[in-house]
Protein backbone atom coordinates (compact mmCIF):
# COMPACT_ATOMS: atom_id res chain seq x y z
CA UNK A 1 0.00 0.00 0.00
CA UNK A 2 1.02 3.34 -1.21
CA UNK A 3 1.75 6.53 1.29
CA UNK A 4 1.85 8.96 -1.96
CA UNK A 5 3.81 12.38 -1.88
CA UNK A 6 2.14 14.95 -3.74
CA UNK A 7 4.89 14.82 -6.75
CA UNK A 8 3.88 10.99 -7.14
CA UNK A 9 0.58 12.19 -8.98
CA UNK A 10 2.38 12.71 -12.15
CA UNK A 11 3.58 9.37 -11.65
CA UNK A 12 0.76 7.31 -10.94
CA UNK A 13 -0.77 9.13 -14.33
CA UNK A 14 2.20 7.83 -16.10
CA UNK A 15 1.54 3.96 -15.14
CA UNK A 16 -2.38 4.09 -15.71
CA UNK A 17 -3.39 2.66 -18.55
CA UNK A 18 -7.31 2.14 -19.82
CA UNK A 19 -9.67 0.95 -17.32
CA UNK A 20 -10.09 -3.04 -17.47
CA UNK A 21 -13.91 -4.05 -17.74
CA UNK A 22 -13.48 -7.77 -16.92
CA UNK A 23 -10.56 -10.01 -15.15
CA UNK A 24 -7.35 -8.47 -16.08
CA UNK A 25 -4.81 -9.84 -18.85
CA UNK A 26 -2.19 -11.13 -15.96
CA UNK A 27 -4.89 -13.72 -15.15
CA UNK A 28 -5.20 -15.32 -18.89
CA UNK A 29 -1.54 -14.29 -20.08
CA UNK A 30 0.42 -17.02 -21.76
CA UNK A 31 3.98 -18.05 -19.91
CA UNK A 32 2.46 -17.04 -16.24
CA UNK A 33 2.81 -19.22 -13.69
CA UNK A 34 0.56 -19.97 -11.77
CA UNK A 35 0.58 -19.60 -8.02
CA UNK A 36 -1.36 -22.13 -6.07
CA UNK A 37 -4.64 -21.11 -4.78
CA UNK A 38 -5.01 -21.09 -0.48
CA UNK A 39 -8.72 -22.38 -0.13
CA UNK A 40 -10.07 -23.65 3.20
CA UNK A 41 -13.43 -23.83 4.39
CA UNK A 42 -15.39 -21.15 5.58
CA UNK A 43 -17.97 -21.44 8.83
CA UNK A 44 -20.85 -19.05 9.32
CA UNK A 45 -20.10 -17.07 12.40
CA UNK A 46 -21.60 -14.33 14.42
CA UNK A 47 -20.04 -11.12 14.16
CA UNK A 48 -18.91 -9.11 17.54
CA UNK A 49 -17.54 -5.83 18.59
CA UNK A 50 -13.89 -5.55 19.25
CA UNK A 51 -12.06 -3.49 21.93
CA UNK A 52 -9.72 -2.12 19.21
CA UNK A 53 -10.13 1.32 17.47
CA UNK A 54 -13.07 2.87 16.88
CA UNK A 55 -16.00 0.65 16.35
CA UNK A 56 -19.06 0.89 14.19
CA UNK A 57 -22.15 1.75 15.99
CA UNK A 58 -24.52 -0.48 13.62
CA UNK A 59 -25.35 -3.47 13.46
CA UNK A 60 -24.34 -6.38 11.45
CA UNK A 61 -27.37 -7.03 9.83
CA UNK A 62 -31.02 -4.45 9.10
CA UNK A 63 -34.00 -5.21 7.64
CA UNK A 64 -34.01 -3.51 4.25
CA UNK A 65 -30.74 -5.97 2.52
CA UNK A 66 -28.26 -4.24 3.77
CA UNK A 67 -25.26 -4.87 5.88
CA UNK A 68 -22.51 -3.67 8.29
CA UNK A 69 -20.25 -5.39 10.12
CA UNK A 70 -18.93 -3.85 13.67
CA UNK A 71 -15.41 -3.29 12.37
CA UNK A 72 -12.62 -1.38 14.00
CA UNK A 73 -11.63 2.06 11.54
CA UNK A 74 -7.91 2.49 11.68
CA UNK A 75 -5.08 3.38 10.45
CA UNK A 76 -1.69 1.98 9.15
CA UNK A 77 1.41 2.08 11.16
CA UNK A 78 3.90 1.35 8.73
CA UNK A 79 3.87 3.34 4.94
CA UNK A 80 3.58 0.26 2.85
CA UNK A 81 1.75 -1.99 5.09
CA UNK A 82 -1.54 -1.77 4.53
CA UNK A 83 -2.14 -5.51 4.20
CA UNK A 84 -1.39 -6.07 7.95
CA UNK A 85 -3.63 -3.19 8.63
CA UNK A 86 -6.05 -4.32 6.74
CA UNK A 87 -6.14 -8.20 8.15
CA UNK A 88 -5.98 -6.49 11.80
CA UNK A 89 -9.50 -5.25 10.67
CA UNK A 90 -10.58 -8.42 9.59
CA UNK A 91 -9.81 -10.25 12.45
CA UNK A 92 -10.94 -8.11 15.05
CA UNK A 93 -14.69 -8.75 13.15
CA UNK A 94 -14.06 -12.15 14.89
CA UNK A 95 -13.25 -10.71 18.06
CA UNK A 96 -9.66 -11.83 17.54
CA UNK A 97 -7.72 -9.00 18.76
CA UNK A 98 -4.08 -9.05 16.53
CA UNK A 99 -1.72 -5.63 16.32
CA UNK A 100 -0.80 -4.88 12.90
CA UNK A 101 2.82 -4.62 13.87
CA UNK A 102 2.53 -8.09 15.10
CA UNK A 103 1.37 -9.17 11.63
CA UNK A 104 3.91 -7.59 9.82
CA UNK A 105 6.51 -9.34 12.10
CA UNK A 106 5.52 -12.63 11.45
CA UNK A 107 5.46 -12.19 7.73
CA UNK A 108 8.05 -13.20 5.25
CA UNK A 109 10.40 -10.54 4.00
CA UNK A 110 12.10 -9.82 1.22
CA UNK A 111 14.76 -6.95 1.49
CA UNK A 112 16.31 -7.15 -1.62
CA UNK A 113 16.48 -3.94 -3.75
CA UNK A 114 14.64 -4.79 -7.41
CA UNK A 115 17.04 -4.92 -10.47
CA UNK A 116 15.35 -1.93 -13.06
CA UNK A 117 14.95 -2.27 -16.88
CA UNK A 118 15.47 0.15 -19.27
CA UNK A 119 12.09 2.09 -18.84
CA UNK A 120 12.76 2.77 -15.38
CA UNK A 121 10.66 0.04 -13.79
CA UNK A 122 10.99 -2.99 -12.17
CA UNK A 123 12.37 -5.64 -13.76
CA UNK A 124 13.18 -8.10 -11.54
CA UNK A 125 12.04 -8.27 -7.43
CA UNK A 126 10.84 -10.77 -4.96
CA UNK A 127 7.38 -12.22 -4.95
CA UNK A 128 4.74 -10.59 -3.05
CA UNK A 129 3.12 -14.12 -3.64
CA UNK A 130 5.40 -15.53 -0.94
CA UNK A 131 7.25 -12.41 0.66
CA UNK A 132 6.60 -8.61 1.91
CA UNK A 133 8.89 -7.16 -0.75
CA UNK A 134 10.90 -4.05 -0.39
CA UNK A 135 11.20 -1.78 2.81
CA UNK A 136 8.25 -1.71 4.28
CA UNK A 137 8.91 2.24 4.80
CA UNK A 138 10.02 2.76 1.63
CA UNK A 139 8.24 5.02 -1.25
CA UNK A 140 6.33 2.59 -4.25
CA UNK A 141 7.11 4.81 -7.00
CA UNK A 142 11.00 5.05 -6.21
CA UNK A 143 10.84 1.63 -6.08
CA UNK A 144 12.12 0.84 -2.65
CA UNK A 145 8.97 -0.98 -1.14
CA UNK A 146 6.22 -2.80 -2.31
CA UNK A 147 3.79 -5.56 -0.29
CA UNK A 148 2.61 -8.70 0.22
CA UNK A 149 -0.22 -10.38 -1.65
CA UNK A 150 -2.94 -13.38 -0.67
CA UNK A 151 -1.01 -16.04 0.64
CA UNK A 152 1.32 -14.96 3.48
CA UNK A 153 -1.67 -13.25 4.81
CA UNK A 154 -4.00 -16.01 4.70
CA UNK A 155 -1.15 -17.72 6.90
CA UNK A 156 -1.30 -15.12 9.31
CA UNK A 157 -4.79 -15.08 9.49
CA UNK A 158 -4.14 -19.30 10.51
CA UNK A 159 -1.84 -18.28 12.52
CA UNK A 160 -3.85 -16.22 14.97
CA UNK A 161 -6.86 -17.89 15.23
CA UNK A 162 -8.70 -17.79 12.02
CA UNK A 163 -10.22 -19.80 9.32
CA UNK A 164 -8.78 -17.94 5.63
CA UNK A 165 -9.84 -18.97 1.92
CA UNK A 166 -7.58 -16.74 -0.14
CA UNK A 167 -7.83 -16.49 -3.86
CA UNK A 168 -8.17 -14.49 -6.47
CA UNK A 169 -11.41 -14.04 -8.70
CA UNK A 170 -13.65 -12.73 -5.81
CA UNK A 171 -16.66 -11.34 -7.58
CA UNK A 172 -18.96 -8.84 -5.50
CA UNK A 173 -21.89 -11.65 -4.75
CA UNK A 174 -19.29 -14.02 -2.83
CA UNK A 175 -17.68 -10.80 -1.11
CA UNK A 176 -21.47 -10.27 -0.02
CA UNK A 177 -22.26 -13.82 0.88
CA UNK A 178 -19.28 -13.59 2.93
CA UNK A 179 -20.29 -10.54 4.08
CA UNK A 180 -23.63 -11.38 5.51
CA UNK A 181 -22.09 -14.53 7.41
CA UNK A 182 -20.38 -12.14 9.51
CA UNK A 183 -17.07 -12.18 7.78
CA UNK A 184 -14.69 -9.76 6.55
CA UNK A 185 -13.15 -9.84 3.29
CA UNK A 186 -9.94 -8.01 2.35
CA UNK A 187 -9.54 -7.25 -1.28
CA UNK A 188 -6.46 -5.57 -3.55
CA UNK A 189 -7.05 -2.58 -5.64
CA UNK A 190 -5.28 0.40 -5.45
CA UNK A 191 -5.46 3.66 -3.52
CA UNK A 192 -7.29 5.91 -5.96
CA UNK A 193 -9.80 2.90 -6.25
CA UNK A 194 -9.87 2.53 -10.02
CA UNK A 195 -9.15 -0.14 -12.49
CA UNK A 196 -5.89 0.04 -13.69
CA UNK A 197 -4.01 -2.75 -15.97
CA UNK A 198 -1.22 -4.21 -14.14
CA UNK A 199 2.83 -3.96 -15.32
CA UNK A 200 4.60 -7.09 -14.40
CA UNK A 201 7.96 -7.62 -13.26
CA UNK A 202 10.31 -11.52 -13.05
CA UNK A 203 10.42 -12.48 -9.59
CA UNK A 204 13.98 -14.44 -8.19
CA UNK A 205 12.31 -17.78 -8.74
CA UNK A 206 11.21 -16.60 -12.28
CA UNK A 207 7.48 -16.14 -11.72
CA UNK A 208 5.56 -13.30 -13.57
CA UNK A 209 4.68 -11.07 -11.04
CA UNK A 210 1.61 -8.63 -11.90
CA UNK A 211 2.03 -5.03 -10.05
CA UNK A 212 0.66 -1.41 -9.93
CA UNK A 213 1.87 1.70 -8.05
CA UNK A 214 -0.77 2.46 -5.14
CA UNK A 215 -1.17 -1.31 -4.39
CA UNK A 216 -3.70 -1.44 -1.51
CA UNK A 217 -5.42 -3.56 0.63
CA UNK A 218 -8.93 -2.68 2.23
CA UNK A 219 -11.44 -5.01 4.71
CA UNK A 220 -14.60 -4.95 3.14
CA UNK A 221 -17.24 -4.58 5.97
CA UNK A 222 -20.85 -4.30 4.19
CA UNK A 223 -22.98 -3.49 1.57
CA UNK A 224 -26.20 -2.44 0.55
CA UNK A 225 -28.31 -4.10 -1.92
CA UNK A 226 -30.46 -0.91 -1.78
CA UNK A 227 -28.45 2.05 -2.70
CA UNK A 228 -25.73 -0.95 -4.54
CA UNK A 229 -22.78 0.12 -2.33
CA UNK A 230 -19.90 -1.51 -1.00
CA UNK A 231 -18.17 -0.43 2.34
CA UNK A 232 -14.60 -0.58 3.34
CA UNK A 233 -12.21 0.94 5.71
CA UNK A 234 -9.45 2.15 3.71
CA UNK A 235 -6.56 1.90 6.53
CA UNK A 236 -4.28 4.51 4.77
CA UNK A 237 -5.84 7.24 6.09
CA UNK A 238 -7.93 5.41 9.09
CA UNK A 239 -11.41 5.99 7.45
CA UNK A 240 -15.10 4.46 6.35
CA UNK A 241 -15.02 4.62 2.40
CA UNK A 242 -18.09 4.08 0.19
CA UNK A 243 -18.14 3.51 -3.08
CA UNK A 244 -20.92 2.03 -5.79
CA UNK A 245 -21.25 -1.51 -5.82
CA UNK A 246 -19.94 -0.87 -10.08
CA UNK A 247 -16.59 1.15 -9.19
CA UNK A 248 -15.73 -1.28 -6.30
CA UNK A 249 -15.88 -4.34 -8.95
CA UNK A 250 -13.92 -2.21 -11.55
CA UNK A 251 -11.10 -1.50 -9.02
CA UNK A 252 -10.95 -5.26 -8.30
CA UNK A 253 -10.11 -5.96 -11.50
CA UNK A 254 -6.92 -4.60 -11.29
CA UNK A 255 -5.23 -7.58 -9.10
CA UNK A 256 -7.75 -9.99 -10.58
CA UNK A 257 -10.60 -9.99 -7.54
CA UNK A 258 -7.42 -10.82 -4.91
CA UNK A 259 -8.65 -11.51 -1.66
CA UNK A 260 -8.82 -13.27 1.30
CA UNK A 261 -12.42 -14.02 3.40
CA UNK A 262 -11.75 -14.21 7.51
CA UNK A 263 -14.08 -16.45 9.86
CA UNK A 264 -13.69 -17.49 13.38
CA UNK A 265 -13.15 -21.13 13.77
CA UNK A 266 -16.37 -21.16 16.49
Amino acid sequence: MIRLRRPAVAAIGLLTLAAAVALPLWTLADGTTSHPTVTLPTLPTTTVPTTSGTVSPSTAATDNGAVLLKAPIIKQDLALDCESAALQVALAVQNIDVPQDQIYASLPQDARPPVIGSYGYPSKWGDPFKDFVGDVNGYEPSFTGYGVYYPPIVTAAERYGAIANGHTGWSVAQIESQLHLGNSVVIWLTSDFKPHVPQYWTAWDGVRVPWAIGEHAVPVIGYDTIKDTITFVDVLYGVERTLSTEAFAAAMTTFGGMGISVSATF
